[in-house]
């Protein structure tokens, strides 16, 4: 963001995304504050009425039947305003609807949902700037625009005063517009600039807190403070800038509230001594505009709130602007598990190989092979060039959905967080039977291990899979390969620290279920399944068992 400035056509489009959807219950706003506004005119042009008419007859039923139009008048404001805040109350409950629905969404249609991976998780801290706009919304619906409209149709009513008010008002009008222009874009950058650097200290802040004690150290904690010094003064810095406008313009807007009350009773004095004002008129504008001058010292203040609506829309539209994969929903899911790369091109890779249906293959990858050829197959990505098919089929001719339950990927320690039954429930689609857990848990050898945790089941886990360890994490999600039966599994070298016994137990019963393993490990003499491969980065070789492989290996360790 350095250097770069926004101005009122990046706040309207800002604006335009996170409110506009809702804009129906602000304008509706509006229209109450409208009217409000010119009912409670009502006030200054009674005591104008009762000055120059009732005073002057010394009747009582004038006064009565002034004081009741007033009071019904009044009591009219009252009801419309109290409608006007139960409507502002219902937006604030729709955004926070729309937003959160929104956001879970986007964030599961993401093209790339690994957010963690590019250190983007912070990117959903921004949905707190949600409860800015719920509240800056109401905030300026009822007193930024009742003062704007309220000092609107007091200039206009003293305009018909006299000439000399006509020239004042003009001249007031042109001043407040003025000060605004000057400040506005330094304001409103100032203010993005602070919400960067508000969000800035909460990364840092949360990734402390997810150091699980990294810090406790002497050097660490040196680094620890270090940084949360240099995100602090960042946003002092921040602060300070945006500051030198908002506070300038505030102070600009308390002189003229000064220099405009004096200027008003000193000409409508001068007016009075001529005879070309009555005192009636001149009570009359003073009720009215002395409202519009402390709504004008007021237009500080609300103007930060403007320029905090900005800002908080601007970073939840960060949120908005998540790219979003296309969702073909009309595809049929895979009739069976055969995989085949045919000329695939990602990046400098290049993929020829293919693995029959309910085959189950040790592979044996270069650096960075296993995770893209788990993008591919999940969709991820795509390919630059190439065809791959499951079933047959082009993946782009399957649904999205039904696709991703067909094709599993082994590959993170991470988890989300649910309980232990919740998470094989989702396996299942639904509620697993509790019979069919016991035995899929039974296999991949966490029966033991769960049984001991004082919850069972229903304990919850972390998304580091805490309480449970990195193996058991990767064994529960092999139980729940188990339970859904996908078409492929792809099973990563984490599963090399699973014991040779509930991992075989577990291959054997994916090979009963006709699932196609693509199991890859480091330790290929180890387990012995129909088939190997060596996956280079642009070559692939196939094996018939592990010897060969493992002479394939030792020829090229010496050809290198």
């Amino acid at each position: 963001m350095a250097g770069e400035q926004f101005g009122l056509r990046h706040a309207a489009a800002w604006l335009g995304e996170i409110v506009g959807p809702d804009k129906g219950y602000v304008n509706v706003g509006v229209v109450y504050t409208l009217a409000i506004t010119l009912l409670s005119l009502a006030t200054p042009i009674s005591v104008q009425l009762l000055i120059n008419s009732v005073a002057r007859t010394a009747l009582v039923a004038p006064l009565w039947i002034l004081s009741g139009v007033l009071l019904v008048l009044l009591l009219l404001v009252a009801c419309l305003s109290a409608l006007r805040l139960y409507l502002l109350t219902m937006f604030e409950r729709r955004i926070f609807a729309r937003v959160v629905a929104e956001v879970t969404v986007r964030a599961v249609h993401a093209q790339n949902p690994f957010f963690l991976d590019e250190s983007r998780g912070s990117l959903f801290n921004r949905y707190f700037d949600m409860i800015v706009v719920q509240k800056a919304v109401p905030s300026l619906v009822i007193g930024a625009f009742t003062i704007i409209l309220q000092g609107a149709v007091g200039l206009v009513v003293t305009s018909f005063y006299h000439p000399f008010f006509l020239a004042f008002n003009i001249v007031l009008i042109v001043t407040c517009i003025a000060i605004w222009m000057v400040w506005r874009h330094g304001a409103i950058t100032g203010a993005i600039g602070v919400s960067h650097a508000k969000h800035e200290a909460a990364q840092w802040l949360e990734s402390v807190g997810a150091s699980n004690g990294f810090y406790k150290s002497a050097r660490h904690l040196t680094f620890a403070m270090d940084q949360s010094e240099a995100v602090t003064a960042n946003y002092i810095r921040a602060h300070r800038r945006y500051f030198r406008y908002s506070f300038a313009q505030a102070l600009a807007y308390f002189l003229v509230y000064a220099f405009a009350a004096a200027a008003l009773l000193a000409l409508g004095g001068n007016l009075i001594l001529a005879g070309e004002l009555s005192i009636g008129q001149l009570v009359a504008a003073e009720l009215i505009l002395s409202g519009v001058f402390y709504g004008i010292a007021q237009l500080g203040w609300y103007l930060d709130t403007f320029y905090d609506l900005v800002a908080s829309s601007e970073e939840l539209s960060q949120i908005f602007a998540i790219p979003q994969e296309a969702l073909d929903l009309n595809g049929q899911a895979p009739p069976d598990g055969s995989v085949r790369f045919r000329n695939v091109e990602l990046a400098s890779s290049r993929f020829n190989f293919s693995i029959e249906s309910g085959e189950q293959t040790v592979m044996l990858a270069e650096p960075g092979v296993e995770r893209q050829i788990a993008l591919l197959l999940k969709r991820h990505v795509n390919p630059d060039t190439g065809l791959l098919t499951i079933g047959g089929s082009d993946l782009g001719s399957f649904d999205m959905y039904l696709l991703r339950s067909a094709v599993v990927v082994l590959n993170r320690p991470s988890i989300v967080d649910v309980t232990i039954r919740e998470y094989l429930n989702m396996a299942a689609g639904g509620d697993a039977d509790s019979a069919v857990i016991i035995k899929v848990l039974d296999i991949v050898g966490l029966t033991t291990r769960i049984s001991s945790l004082p919850k069972g089941l229903d304990t919850q886990l972390a998304s580091s899979g805490s309480p449970l360890s990195i193996l058991e994490v990767m064994q529960l999600k092999a139980a729940t390969a188990l339970i859904s039966r996908p078409k492929v599994l792809l099973l990563s070298q984490l599963y090399d620290m699973m014991p040779d016994g509930p991992l075989q137990a577990t291959l054997r019963m994916l090979r009963e279920q006709g699932t196609t393993v693509l199991l890859f490990t480091g330790r290929p003499e180890a387990v012995h399944l129909d088939s190997c491969y060596w996956l280079g980065a642009t070559t692939q070789h196939r094996f018939t068992d592990t010897a060969a492989l493992s002479r394939f290996l030792v020829e090229k360790e010496a050809q290198a």
